[in-house]
């Protein structure tokens, strides 16, 4: 067969019209190998083109028509997309640098060059459909991988994509992934050398160098203000820095406040003569501490370990560090089982959307792996402590971030450990939350007081909140008021009535056990977006600490130090019980009934 079409070819085209042919076949057949189909496939040393195959629009820069947004090349548009400008449609160069782009990583970030100008990609500012730009300023980009392409943004917070739109003025402006402009192919493009050694010039010269951040503490926080505010997973390299340490009231930080700082944190402070390492402490005080430039010199690790020092301190009866691998430990939480609410649509108990790493425990929606197997585009996590844990009045927190995007729904809530009236009316305990790309946390009640009958303010938010750092959320519950903190500043309190006719209808359901909720969900569009099935999702719990007056414990007795190593038998003296009556045997901080007492580790 192929001799055949050989043959027709020589007799028909005549030899140089074969070979032109030829050519040609084989220049279609070397571009479509050459498409890149993963993030994966992307070289640094490569350059390429970036087309949007709605439109038919190559991304150039074009600086006798801007100097600054990106341009167009070769586009057309449908009918209800007319191109405006006949600057757009001219022909695409493939020789020309303005339309070869590189995707080079530095310091674990992508960022998209354009050889041409020297520039790098920038999208967004402010939100909305505006110009996508070119800047000397070397920003992140983010690289989504979607069916049958990609699509590109550079703005945390803002979420849109860079997108072809030839019906407005500007041929690459900014708008959401659900417009099919925001869809990109990526090809190479063996017409323009690489300039990877230039890029990586302007970088080193104009991206600050980075080192990871740890924060430890037990019974207390470190913070960058004396206010509180949140410190992220990297810093500065030889720039200092402040903190405030703020312990539990009536605890104490006896090792003083632990700064290592350097490289192989947790390896021998000398190899082979050469220091790795240094350390030094600092007083645990609410007035600002300066960690000064030079021990800002690679890794930094805070340790701040709070013990209780007075008697009428409040006591940790539950706490979880997250410091495992893996699933989190079952004698503390259960998984959120699927439901027909929205929070729960899709709960899942896979492993890949709860898991403990990196001392954190980290709850995910993605998108789902087995649609075969499980007919829904998502699946998502979330731990409840239900049935292991719950309490009535104390103080509750927990440091969390979140990575912020389009139908993002996180939280950190509590429900009651017995149902006797239904929902809303034995009450929900909302003490964070966040929305989609909003900078707000929300910090909430439902009763039948509130939410079926509409009376009085059941919310309040705290603006301005940078959730790719690590923020306290914290709740204070008595008989009388509930009140919300946000890195250890009060938000607002929710009261008891003193009306009969409200406490009647449902006001305040506050005085029976909760059980704590920790997930990452998405929304439908009711209050937060539609979720963006594409997406993965992610918020972490760095922790989640539990405390209550004396008064409420009513400890007996306070137990030495237990060794990991000692192991008791059931039914027989010295056994250690929960507060559910199961035998622990392994118990850590908290309250225990040991030998027909109640005790404090």
């Amino acid at each position: 067969m192929k001799k055949l079409r050989k043959d027709a070819l020589v007799s028909a085209l005549g030899l140089g019209r074969k070979l032109v042919l030829l050519v040609a076949l084989l220049a279609c057949t070397a571009s479509a190998q050459n498409t890149v189909s993963s993030i994966g496939e992307l070289s640094q040393r490569k350059t390429y083109t970036i087309y949007n195959p709605h439109f038919t629009a190559y991304a150039i820069y074009s600086p006798s028509n801007n100097q600054t947004n990106v341009w167009a090349a070769g586009m057309t548009g449908d009918a209800g997309h007319a191109v405006k400008n006949k600057s757009y449609s001219e022909p695409f160069d493939a020789t020309s640098p303005q339309g070869a782009w590189m995707f080079v990583s530095y310091e674990e970030e992508w960022y998209i060059y354009n050889v041409g100008a020297q520039k790098f990609l920038n999208v967004g500012t402010t939100g909305g459909t505006q110009a996508t730009r070119l800047l000397d300023t070397p920003t992140p980009v983010s690289i989504t991988e979607l069916e049958g392409g990609f699509a590109f943004l550079t703005t945390e917070g803002v979420r849109n994509y860079m997108c072809a739109a030839p019906q407005l003025d500007y041929p690459i402006s900014v708008w959401s992934t659900d417009d099919a402009g925001s869809l990109w192919e990526i090809a190479e493009n063996d017409n323009v050398p690489e300039d990877y050694e230039t890029c990586i010039a302007i970088l080193e010269e104009r991206v600050p160098r980075m080192a990871k951040m740890t924060i430890i503490t037990r019974n207390g926080n470190i913070y960058p203000k004396t206010n509180g505010g949140g410190f992220g997973d990297k810093i500065v390299l030889g720039q200092s820095f402040t903190f405030s340490a703020q312990g539990m009231n009536g605890y104490s930080c006896p090792d003083s406040v632990v700064i290592r700082h350097g490289k192989n944190l947790d390896g021998s402070q000398y190899v082979d003569g050469q220091r790795q390492w240094g350390e030094y402490r600092v007083e645990a005080k609410k007035a600002l501490t300066t960690v000064p430039a030079d021990s800002v010199d690679g890794d930094i690790r805070i340790t701040a370990l709070w013990e209780r020092s007075s008697d009428l301190a409040d006591v940790l009866v539950f706490s979880d560090e997250f410091d495992g691998e893996g699933e989190p430990t079952a004698d503390k939480w259960q998984r959120t089982p699927r439901r027909n609410a929205t929070w729960n649509r899709w709960c899942s108990d896979s492993p890949l959307v709860v898991y403990e790493k990196d001392g954190s425990l980290h709850c995910l929606a993605i998108p789902n792996p087995d649609t075969a197997g499980d007919n829904v585009p998502m699946i998502t996590g979330g731990i409840k402590s239900e049935g292991r844990f719950d309490f009535r009045y104390g103080h509750v927190e927990a440091r969390i971030k979140t990575n912020q995007w389009k139908g993002n729904f996180p939280a950190f809530w509590m429900m009651p450990a017995k149902t006797v009236n239904g929902w809303p009316n034995d009450g929900e305990i909302d003490i964070w939350e966040t929305i989609d790309n909003s900078t707000q946390s929300w910090h909430t009640i439902h009763t039948n007081w509130t939410y079926n009958l509409h009376q009085g303010t059941n919310s309040q938010t705290k603006s301005n909140l940078d959730y790719d750092c690590w923020h306290t959320f914290a709740m204070d519950w008595n008989e009388k008021a509930i009140t919300w903190y946000v890195d250890g500043v009060l938000v607002w309190s929710y009261t008891k009535s003193t009306d009969s006719n409200a406490l009647n209808n449902g006001q305040w359901p506050f005085d029976a056990p909760f059980y704590l909720i920790l997930n990452q969900s998405v929304g439908n569009g009711s209050w937060a977006a539609n979720a963006d099935t594409n997406h993965t999702y992610e918020t972490q719990f760095d922790w989640v600490r539990v405390y209550q007056p004396v008064s409420i414990t009513a400890i007996d007795d306070v137990v030495s130090e237990y060794s990991a190593t000692t192991k008791v038998s059931r039914g027989k003296p010295n056994t250690y019980y929960d507060l559910q009556g199961r035998v622990v045997e392994s118990p850590t901080n908290g309250i225990y009934i040991y030998n027909d007492k109640k005790v404090l580790r």
